[in-house]
């Protein structure tokens, strides 16, 4: 599938690569618009506009990574650092501003309380995005699935057999 505008959002996390490959995919069959966006959630505590010198840096350090990796004609990838309160909320803003044709949002595979669980950026801009919404979530690390049991008959009887 092929869309003209495609924001991705970038976290600085394993599954950057993915997101941006898939955004990149997206959007060079037509030559396209990937924005990237990596947004820095600020506590209340503080102003929005406070200056946040570490993660801005990490951001930066992301985009540079990015341009590099998604091999896009210079002018058809724009990266723009936000700050605000949530995730969720400033990536369905972005993509609204934009009038992007999706946006591509990537998890790990978090828990909580012992549980899988999305968050609750994800489920923002799954629910409220008004485009297309790709999620990319990248496989658990070696001894953090759950491993499931079913059981099966055969011949023999009955079998237990475990997957991860």
């Amino acid at each position: 599938m092929a869309y003209p505008k495609v924001l991705v959002v970038l976290t600085g996390d394993e599954t950057d690569q993915g997101v941006l490959a898939q955004g990149a995919d997206m959007v060079r069959p037509v030559k396209g618009t990937l924005y990237a966006v990596y947004v820095i959630t600020v506590d209340r505590a503080l102003p929005v506009d406070s200056e946040v010198g570490p993660e801005a840096a990490r951001a930066e350090q992301t985009f540079m990574n990015a341009e590099a990796s998604v091999q896009l004609p210079r002018g058809d990838f724009e990266a723009q650092l936000l700050q605000a309160r949530e995730r969720g909320p400033a990536v369905v803003r972005e993509a609204a501003e934009r009038d992007v044709d999706a946006v591509v949002i990537g998890t790990s595979c978090p828990r909580e309380y012992g549980r899988f669980s999305l968050g609750k950026d994800v489920p923002y801009v799954l629910e409220h995005a008004r485009c297309l919404v790709v999620l990319w979530r990248e496989p658990p690390a070696r001894g953090q699935g759950r491993q499931n049991h079913f059981e099966s008959r055969s011949t023999g009887g009955l079998h237990s057999a475990g997957i991860l």
